[in-house]
């Protein structure tokens, strides 16, 4: 194609879109789909021995087979490029680096699609639930609630076989010799440097003596500084003059010896906190089957209640829930414990004061103590032993809201401080869709509190069906929304069949010659 200013022709050489071929690759190195990485390794080697310009002078000059033969052992000799690459080809591997790549990884694409499909039976199975309830709450149907709750109990089932196969695996992965052998070094070098702690003074001097040239950063514990990525804590960053480089032997030296006077003065703190850390390990990981349980077991306990076959109290069936919450506020108790202690056994400057204390003291337990209050007021409403309105029970349910409103708005009060209109800009469109998702989640949630309070102080004159209006929509938005994605990721983003491979190889655009010429029109003739 030509330009006819001047008479003169400029061109550009235009690839075509790579077509999605999952052989090229294999065929550069010369190896099968099913090579195994050594054979990679092996193949690569010898062509790279082969076709590199400094050792053959016989290659091309610009070295473009030696190029494609690194581009291939780059691609297939790691595993999630080579994932990729087999199901999309090049082009896979050219949208793998943009937004949304990591879903052409057939492994995550796989499992994203099981966990969408999983969550839309969930969805399903709590919709077939709440229909019973309805309809056995209004009278139309005699079922006993034992088989209205049989949705609930196949949700149960199944989450406690998966959760029991994923304790399992790990209990039996926990026992291998290499994890054993790790364990025992753990704990050779805990003692080690519990030892090294426990220093006399003599000691010290020599370790002055020998740090006379340490600049190694120190950061707030007094340690070697090796990674910039530490866990954040819920104190705040330490000072900056104790994560500053030092600079001359002498601080090294002082900073060493305070920092091993510290550990002599705080050997309890530090070991109460590996205690607390331990027990809370091991905490959270029965807690899951704990909370399943005990689930499970409240189920139950409604089931037997409503239809009559015990004369328990409204305490005594809500137990399993209160048992639950509190599992759940011992696991944040020793997770605040822990934070504190770590803190504690810092630098002086780094101890937490009063104000942070209850800082993170209130930001840790706000939403349990929300929990906890909005259900002990329905067991005392129930149970007769207050005679409050339902409004007055429901009114800690109304509390996050609240929240969240006075976050947005304060979050929107900095913004407007903020001297960088850019950032700005930025910041307003996250919090703008934070309200949009805070509106959506609230007309929800707060329609179904208005409703269900409606029901309870007007029993015989509103339906349940007509509450769980809100709960049928978000549920069913729910399920059709993970039954596409499933679909999208299953389907969608599948490989190419082999009449589809063919009919792109043998495409016009694919052929070996695959230039075309693009005229560049100057400005002052082009048409606007």
């Amino acid at each position: 194609m030509r330009s006819s200013d001047g008479g003169s022709e400029r061109t550009l050489s235009a690839e075509a879109p790579p077509a999605r071929d999952t052989v090229g690759l294999y065929n550069v190195l010369g190896v099968d789909q099913r090579a195994t990485p050594v054979e990679l390794k092996r193949a690569y080697r010898r062509l790279a021995l082969q076709h590199h310009p400094d050792r053959n002078p016989g290659a091309a000059a610009d070295g473009r087979d030696f190029v494609r033969i690194q581009y291939a052992y780059d691609v297939l000799s790691d595993e999630r490029k080579r994932r990729i690459y087999d199901r999309y080809g090049e082009m896979g591997i050219q949208m793998a680096g943009r937004v949304g790549g990591e879903l052409l990884d057939p492994q995550v694409s796989n499992m994203l699609s099981g966990f969408a499909f999983v969550s839309s039976l969930v969805a399903l199975l709590f919709v077939m639930f709440f229909a019973f309830l309805a309809q056995r709450v209004d009278r139309k149907i005699s079922w006993p609630y034992s088989v209205v709750f049989a949705p609930l109990w196949t949700v149960d089932l199944a989450v406690l076989i998966v959760v029991m196969w994923a304790l399992l695996k790990r209990v039996l992965t926990g026992f291998s010799p290499s994890q054993a052998n790790s364990d025992y070094a753990s704990r050779d070098e805990d003692a080690a440097q519990s030892s090294s702690y426990a220093t006399t003074e003599d000691d010290d001097h020599e370790g002055i003596v020998s740090d006379a040239c340490d600049n190694t950063p120190i950061n707030a514990a007094g340690d070697a500084d090796t990674s910039t990525s530490a866990s954040p804590s819920p104190f705040g960053p330490a000072p900056a003059t104790d994560a500053t480089p030092l600079l001359g032997g002498a601080g090294g030296s002082r900073r060493r010896h305070r920092r091993s006077r510290r550990h002599r003065q705080h050997p309890r703190l530090r070991t109460l906190r590996k205690f607390v850390e331990t027990q809370l390990a091991c905490l959270a990981k029965a807690a899951p089957i704990a909370y399943l349980l005990l689930l499970a077991l409240f189920q139950v306990s409604i089931a037997l209640k409503l239809d009559g076959h015990v004369g328990w109290s409204v305490w005594r069936v809500a137990a399993p829930w209160l048992a639950i919450e509190a599992i759940h506020g011992m696991l944040l108790t020793m997770q605040l414990l822990a934070a504190i202690l770590k803190a504690s056994e810092g630098a002086a400057a780094a101890a937490p004061t009063a104000g942070k204390l209850v800082a993170v003291a209130l930001d840790t337990y706000w939403w349990f103590v929300i929990r906890v209050l909005q259900a002990v007021l329905i067991v005392l409403r129930l149970n007769h032993s207050i005679s409050w309105h339902w409004v007055v029970v429901f009114a800690p349910s109304f509390l996050p809201g609240l929240r969240s409103i006075i976050t947005l708005c304060l979050l929107r009060g900095q913004l407007r401080a903020m001297g960088d209109a850019e950032v700005a800009q930025n910041e307003s469109a996250i919090v703008l869709a934070s309200v949009i998702a805070f509106v959506i989640a609230a007309s929800f949630v707060y329609s179904f509190v208005a409703l269900l309070i409606w029901k309870l102080s007007l029993p015989s004159a509103v339906r349940l069906a007509l509450v769980l209006i809100p709960v049928f929509i978000a549920l069913s938005i729910l399920c059709c929304l993970c039954t596409c994605l499933s679909c999208c990721l299953a389907y969608g983003m599948h490989a190419p069949l082999d009449d589809e491979r063919e009919a792109e190889t043998n495409s016009p655009g694919n052929n070996d010659n695959n230039e075309t010429s693009m005229t560049f029109v100057p400005s002052s003739r082009r048409i606007e």
